[in-house]
Parts: structure tokens; C-alpha cells; sequence
């Protein structure tokens, strides 16, 4: 076809033609473009958990050697295990229990209960490494009935989403041409004043409610301690838009309302630093650190004096 085939090919066709023939289009192209970027999220995972994986099983081994070796460690295997614990440090999914307990193992050297604590902690986290891994393959390469459906929706999700948007668009810019018809209606004057109020409030909290749904809906993060309160704030002000069923009016403070709950986000999700959360044996609060210091003091002045004593009873 010539240029001017092309340029001709829009008259030839009703406007509704021309248009559902461009959204399947974009429908195409972001279907791909979406199974795409799945696919290339999935394989940097696989490469971030086997780079972990990796890293945690050479530390176990040798730590494993350690606490099980009768004798002194010899001069190349103790810094060969020190390489290792360091080099967990770079794994890309080291959590901030696992480096606190490498850096203290590190900067005291000569506490050997240290090691038990770091196997246990590598063991913990390869475990959980490896059930990540299997659920991951699982759901690529043997999806069930459920998730196989899921996934074909979800590859729909952005155009979903692209459609949604202009839809809400062209709701905005024909609520908004209604405003030159308010004068020939009954309408009350204080509502005239506000109209144009609420009908962007009702726009920001429609579009806010999208903006904070989909990422949630298109998935693939990595699960944590506070996910599934994150899933839920999402939901529960996606929700809230629906109350724009009420009336027009209601729609600056359903908007106040789902600013709220998103600020309120932040005091939820609020995580703890991780030497603010002890783990046994090597973080305590000041006031557990001088009872327990005072505990030991005791012990120790009690031995000293059952040792003089029995030195005593002993002696000629």
C-alpha cells in the first residue's frame, strides 16, 4: 500500500471501526510486551535465589566443618570460612538478622557460640530460599488449572488498565462540558459553586484508586512480613471509590478518606531496625544489657568464693 492509501484507509471506515481496530492493536502489543517482562522478572529471580543459594551452602559447609572439627582449625580454613561468611554478604537476598549476625561473628572471632547461631540462621534462610525457588518454577513450569488461566488475565492487566484510563478521562471531560448546562437546570447555587470540585475530586480518587490497585494485581513481588497488609490497604481503597455510588457530593471526602488509609500505610508497615529486634545472645535493650551484666558479676563472685573454699578444705 502507497502513502496515500494509508492517509485514505481512516475515511473508508466508520469512526467506531477505526477505533476498536487500534485497540486491538495496543491489546497485541502490550500482551506481548507483558508476557516479556514476566518472563525476564522470573529469570533475574532464578538468578538472584541460585546466586544466594550458592553463597549460603559453601558458608554452611564450611561452618559445618568448623563446629564439628575436634581440633583447632588450621591456619587456611579458618580465613577460608571467614571469605565465605563475608561473601554472603553479597548475596542479593542476605536479610539484615542474617548480616548482623556475620558482622558480630566477624568483630569476635574468639566467641565460638557464635556458629551455632549462624548455621542455624544460614539453614533458615536456604530453606526458605529453596521453598521460593520450587514455588517459582512450580508456577512457571507446572502452573495448575487456576494459575494457568490467572496468568493469561494477568498478561491483560496493563491494557486493562490503559483502557481504564482513558474511560475515566472522557468521564472527567463529560461531566465537566455538563457544567454550561448547570444554569438551565434546578440546581441549588452552593452545589454550582462546588461542582467542578467534586467532579475532580471524583476524578483523583477513581484514578488514585487505580494507580494503587494495579501494581498489587500485576504481582511478582517477593513476599514479606507485611504483604499481605500492603494487598489489603490496596484493596480496601480501591473499594472506596465504589462509595462514589452515593453521590457527587461525597466525593471530597471519599477522597480525604483514601489519603488516609495510604498514609496510614506508612505507620503500619513501619518495620523495627534490625538491631533494634534482638536475636538471642547478641542484642538486648539497656536495661536487660546491666541486669544481665549484674547476673554474671554474681556468678562470678559466688564461683570465686566456692573455688577459695574448696582450696581451703583442701589444704593441710
Amino acid at each position: 500500500m502507497s502513502l496515500s492509501d494509508w492517509l485514505a484507509w481512516p475515511q473508508l471506515y466508520t469512526p467506531t471501526a477505526v477505533i476498536l481496530a487500534f485497540a486491538l492493536i495496543l491489546f497485541v502489543w502490550q500482551y506481548g510486551a507483558s508476557k516479556r517482562r514476566t518472563t525476564y522478572r522470573i529469570n533475574v529471580r532464578l538468578d538472584r535465589l541460585h546466586r544466594s543459594l550458592e553463597l549460603y551452602t559453601a558458608a554452611t559447609g564450611a561452618l559445618l566443618r568448623e563446629i564439628g572439627s575436634q581440633h583447632e582449625p588450621s591456619s587456611a580454613e579458618h580465613p577460608s570460612l571467614i571469605d565465605q561468611l563475608l561473601a554472603c554478604k553479597a548475596a542479593p537476598y542476605a536479610t539484615e538478622d542474617l548480616l548482623a549476625q556475620i558482622t558480630a561473628y566477624t568483630l569476635d572471632e574468639g566467641d565460638k557460640t557464635r556458629l551455632t547461631l549462624l548455621l542455624r540462621t544460614l539453614e533458615r534462610e536456604t530453606e526458605r530460599l529453596i521453598e521460593e525457588r520450587s514455588v517459582l518454577l512450580s508456577r512457571t513450569e507446572k502452573p495448575g488449572w487456576g494459575w494457568s488461566l490467572w496468568q493469561q488475565f494477568h498478561h491483560a492487566l496493563p491494557f486493562i488498565f490503559t483502557t481504564s484510563i482513558f474511560m475515566l478521562v472522557l468521564w472527567l471531560l463529560g461531566s465537566l462540558s455538563q457544567l454550561s448546562y448547570m444554569e438551565n437546570e434546578r440546581w441549588s447555587a452552593s452545589y454550582e459553586r462546588w461542582a467542578a470540585l467534586y467532579i475532580w475530586s471524583r476524578f483523583l480518587s477513581c484514578l488514585f484508586s487505580l494507580l494503587i490497585l494495579y501494581p498489587f494485581l500485576r504481582g511478582w513481588r517477593r513476599e514479606s512480613s507485611s504483604s499481605l497488609l500492603q494487598r489489603w490497604l490496596a484493596v480496601t481503597i480501591a473499594l472506596t471509590a465504589l462509595l462514589h455510588m452515593i453521590g457527587l457530593p461525597w466525593a471530597p471526602y471519599i477522597l480525604t478518606l483514601q489519603l488516609l488509609l495510604f498514609l496510614a500505610g506508612f505507620r503500619f508497615n513501619h518495620s523495627k531496625p534490625r538491631k533494634s529486634r534482638p536475636f538471642v545472645g547478641h542484642y538486648f535493650e539497656e536495661d536487660e544489657l546491666s541486669t544481665l551484666e549484674a547476673q554474671l558479676t554474681d556468678i562470678d563472685d559466688i564461683e570465686t568464693e566456692s573455688n577459695m573454699k574448696s582450696k581451703d578444705s583442701t589444704s593441710p
